[in-house]
């Protein structure tokens, strides 16, 4: 069927802004209820649904209809991009910007570098695992040592193991390992720490919080596939970090008894 110039812009913008929410780490349901409210706000009868890994959108108006089904392959958690695309549809609803406008805009923030300068990516990394130690009770010496392992770690996942999508749980089963050999090294020049307090402080920064809470509420929203998809994600990456800690562990366990 032959459709308008302006519903074919306005699908195709549909389909980035999908894009752009699973890739960024939203949630199901929450695609579904943008796309639906920038539909509404257009007049179009747009259905979408939405999972992990594609996006199918129908829009409807009068006797036009336009289908579009769109594979993702990639996934990371990216809260600014999230932000910044809420804010654009937003716009969109209150009529500030055209769809074309809104298009552009869109791949303006796709193409966004970072928000943080790697300094500062690396700091909040080494923070957030001393911070967790400390609330463990960890002592002084521990505080110091975890910081460093979390920015060892914000290293490797975010400029080592890079554009690995296919690979994930391989390099969390290989950034887990490295924590445990680091905590492992340190326990061998200072016996008094606590090394599961610094393996823990360590692979805080990898525990999929986030896919683990999309999950649940997606569950709890009826939309079983993605919550059932999320929940197994969660859980195979748990699994990876567990055991790559329990490799380094075992080797640990090996050696010791060995000599």
């Amino acid at each position: 069927m032959q459709i308008s110039d302006n519903m074919s812009n306005f699908i195709e913008f549909l389909k980035d802004c999908a894009h752009a929410l699973i890739e960024c780490g939203c949630s199901s349901n929450r695609v579904e209820l943008l796309l639906s409210r920038l539909g509404n706000s257009f007049d179009y009868d747009v259905e979408v649904l939405a999972l992990p890994t594609g996006v199918h959108l129908v829009i409807r108006k009068g006797h036009e209809r336009a289908f579009e089904l769109s594979r993702i392959r990639s996934w990371s958690v990216d809260l600014n991009l999230l932000s910044s695309i809420s804010d654009l549809v937003d716009k969109i609803e209150q009529h500030e910007i055209s769809i074309i406008e809104a298009h552009q805009e869109l791949r303006s923030l796709t193409k966004e570098p970072p928000p943080y300068s790697k300094l500062v990516t690396l700091m909040a990394g080494g923070f957030a695992s001393s911070g967790l130690v400390y609330l463990y009770n960890g002592s002084l010496l521990e505080i110091g040592l975890s910081f460093f392992i979390g920015v060892i770690v914000f290293a490797l996942q975010k400029y080592v193991f890079t554009n690995n999508d296919q690979k994930r749980y391989l390099t969390d089963f290989l950034s887990a390992a490295i924590v445990a050999v680091y905590a492992w090294i340190c326990f061998i020049f200072f016996p008094d720490i606590n090394i599961s307090r610094l393996i823990i402080g360590g692979i805080i920064a990898l525990i999929p919080g986030l896919v683990f809470v999309n999950a649940i509420h997606e569950l709890a929203q009826k939309n079983i596939v993605s919550g059932t998809s999320k929940v197994t994600e969660s859980l195979m990456i748990t699994l990876s970090l567990a055991s790559g800690v329990a490799f380094i562990m075992g080797i640990k366990v090996y050696l010791q008894g060995f000599l």
